[in-house]
């Protein structure tokens, strides 16, 4: 009986001494090695996966890089200058950082400040607003304030306050575009974070249309352009004031100036959002 016993275990035994060296011999041969680039450059990426890039998260990125020597070091946002450094000293090239760029809602109607034609009822969805009559703000060119856009940003630099404004903080965006693709009124843009201002409005009608259904929405009144003197940064072309980037003519007096405040700093947006929203909530109350 004691012998049946040690047996059955020494045949146990063998057996999973058998196939242990079995599923070690297959596992070799079907091992998917990993270029240790690809590892080293992986590690360094943030691991954010957003597509800034324009390749299939980090890994994708990465593999792209150990193999193609001619692939830009420095599309990744997020990484940002200190990556970019790294990068050069691990694949011995010089590239220089890109001002980074960050995305900015071009409207600042919300449901305190802009008229409405009807209340939409039906689901909470930017895009399905948008196919009933361009959307129920009366302004055709605003912000729909669904929040789709927030719903793919992978870094919840989005957000959207008490009366549905939606604004987008530059210290938390990665510049991956996912918002600007899925706005359904296109009225989200990249800027560069070093860029100063923005115009917060989209629209292209008269001033006195503007005035009748927004009241922050550019007039068109051209104060802007009077007091920077320099059509190569800002201009009002088709009823709209527009910044232009290639220079960093400073635009704080004209955002001063604005009458209806829609020059709005690309920095420290998030604290101009706060306080005009108190005295919004101010005057609606």
């Amino acid at each position: 009986m004691i012998i049946d016993l040690l047996v059955g275990v020494l045949l146990l035994t063998l057996i999973g001494f058998f196939l242990g060296l079995f599923l070690s011999f297959i596992s070799n041969i079907f091992t998917i090695k990993i270029d240790p680039v690809v590892e080293k450059i992986t590690e360094l990426l943030p691991g954010v996966n957003c597509g800034a890039c324009g390749y299939p998260g980090c890994a994708g990125y990465a593999d792209a890089l150990s193999k193609n020597t001619n692939i830009e070091i420095n599309l990744c946002s997020p990484g940002g200058k200190s990556l970019v450094e790294k990068l050069n000293l691990l694949l011995g090239k010089n590239s220089d950082f890109s001002d980074k760029i960050v995305a900015k809602v071009f409207c600042m109607g919300d449901d305190a400040i802009a008229s409405k034609d009807y209340d939409f009822n039906g689901e909470d969805d930017c895009l399905t607003m948008s196919n009933f009559f361009q959307g129920e703000k009366t302004c055709k060119y605003s912000c729909e304030g669904k929040g789709d856009c927030i719903k793919v940003c992978p870094v919840e630099a989005i957000k959207r306050d008490s009366l549905n404004r939606v604004w987008i903080d530059s210290s938390i965006c990665v510049g991956c575009k996912r918002c600007v693709s899925v706005c359904p009124k296109n009225i989200i843009k990249m800027v560069p974070v070093n860029g100063g201002h923005f115009v917060a409005c989209s629209s292209h009608n008269d001033g006195k249309t503007v005035r009748e259904i927004c009241k922050k929405g550019c007039i068109a009144c051209k104060i802007c352009e009077k007091i920077t003197g320099d059509p190569t940064r800002i201009v009002v072309i088709n009823n709209l004031a527009e910044i232009k980037y290639t220079n960093t003519v400073d635009l704080k007096n004209a955002a001063i100036k604005c009458p209806t405040s829609v020059i709005i700093p690309i920095i420290d947006q998030k604290v101009f959002v706060l306080d005009t929203l108190n005295k919004d909530l101010q005057k609606k109350v």
